[in-house]
């Protein structure tokens, strides 16, 4: 477990938002990185998602959302996010393509990670792990 991951009284624990409308996914990442000393919220509802992101979102350091998503997608969905706490941490994920009018959306909204799926939960430690080390050597 990662030093800064760890709940102690001086340290903060880092806490992630994952958006995605398959349950199993949503529910390995939770398992996964709650291992490793995160603290998780998964949700497979955008709006659910967002309201509760909206009375909690002094808590988090990082959302990661899917692209595709019945009712709102990922774009919508973190676009709304960064309205809320602009200087959140945001990743997107996605199994298929994104044109060119989607990167252009997605650059526009300076999203910190690209992630590609299928992913291994080791693969998703290591990127959360640079961010949270740039963020912690930010500060």
């Amino acid at each position: 477990m990662k030093g800064y991951a760890k709940a102690s009284s001086f340290e903060k624990v880092v806490t992630i938002l994952i958006l995605d409308d398959e349950f199993d996914l949503v529910t390995i990442l939770k398992h996964g990185l709650e291992i490793q000393g995160f603290r998780v919220f998964s949700f497979t509802d955008p709006f659910l998602a967002l309201e509760h992101f909206k009375i909690n979102a002094f808590n988090y350091n990082l959302v990661i959302s899917d692209l595709r998503m019945p009712g709102m997608n990922g774009f919508e969905f973190l676009t709304k996010v960064k309205e809320i706490k602009s200087d959140i941490m945001i990743f997107l994920m996605t199994a298929f393509e994104v044109s060119d009018m989607q990167s252009f959306a997605i650059s526009s909204l300076k999203i910190n990670e690209f992630i590609v799926k299928p992913f291994s939960i080791h693969n998703l430690n290591v990127i959360i792990d640079k961010y949270v080390s740039l963020k912690n050597n930010n500060s």
